[in-house]
């Protein structure tokens, strides 16, 4: 039985197995689900009940050009995907979970002492800012709001939000309108994934920290 305390809800998991989730918050759901057999479990379900539903829908007549469209692709063929395989990446001394460490990671911006965010390459130009956070042992965040949803995936340490904590392994899901200002808990810094869409709200000093930090 898992031991995290906060997942994904049925809804997100179902998007994530139906392939409707953008990409950034597919990524941070993919991270949890590393440390999650409960919600792979789910995800699994939720693919084997779409695989039975395609199988149940009707079928209907191929379009007049369907063979020749189907020669021209093996007359010239794709590029053959590449398996997926494990993949090691380190950052922070943090072992990423594999579906990150594929991933195109920027440089860290520092903003204070041990604070600092990674960008994270987007597969898809949809909106969704992604990227990696590490806040020290004993830091609170600046009081702040969202001007769009929001997705989190803890990777090592954890946080207090809203008297709630969020340790290794939990998903957290913020959405537009929500004010709060999470602290670190415990004896490490944390370091989480995250993405959404929007940005945050800020004002006063933190406005110039979120210019710089874009996100």
């Amino acid at each position: 039985m898992s031991r995290l305390r906060h997942h994904p809800t049925e809804v997100v998991l179902a998007g994530y197995a139906s392939g409707a989730l953008a990409d950034g918050p597919s990524l941070t759901v993919s991270a949890h689900l590393d440390l999650c057999p409960a919600c792979r479990s789910r995800v699994a379900l939720f693919e084997q009940v779409g695989g039975a539903l395609l199988a149940d829908v009707e079928q209907v007549d191929m379009a007049d050009d369907a063979l020749a469209r189907a020669l021209a692709g093996i007359e010239r063929p794709q590029p053959a995907r590449r398996a997926s395989t494990p993949v090691s990446k380190s950052i922070g001394g943090l072992a990423l979970p594999s579906a990150v460490a594929r991933r195109e990671i920027g440089a860290r911006r520092w903003v204070g002492p041990g604070i600092w965010v990674a960008p994270i390459k987007s597969n898809a130009a949809d909106g969704w800012r992604t990227y990696l956070m590490r806040v020290p042992q004993g830091v609170a965040m600046p009081h702040h709001g969202h001007h769009g949803p929001e997705f989190t995936t803890v990777l090592q340490g954890a946080f207090v939000d809203d008297n709630s904590v969020f340790a290794a392994g939990d998903f957290g899901e913020s959405g537009e309108g929500l004010e709060h200002a999470p602290s670190v808990h415990g004896d490490s810094a944390c370091i989480c994934l995250i993405s959404g869409q929007g940005g945050i709200k800020t004002s006063g000093l933190m406005s110039l920290v979120k210019s710089f930090l874009r996100v």
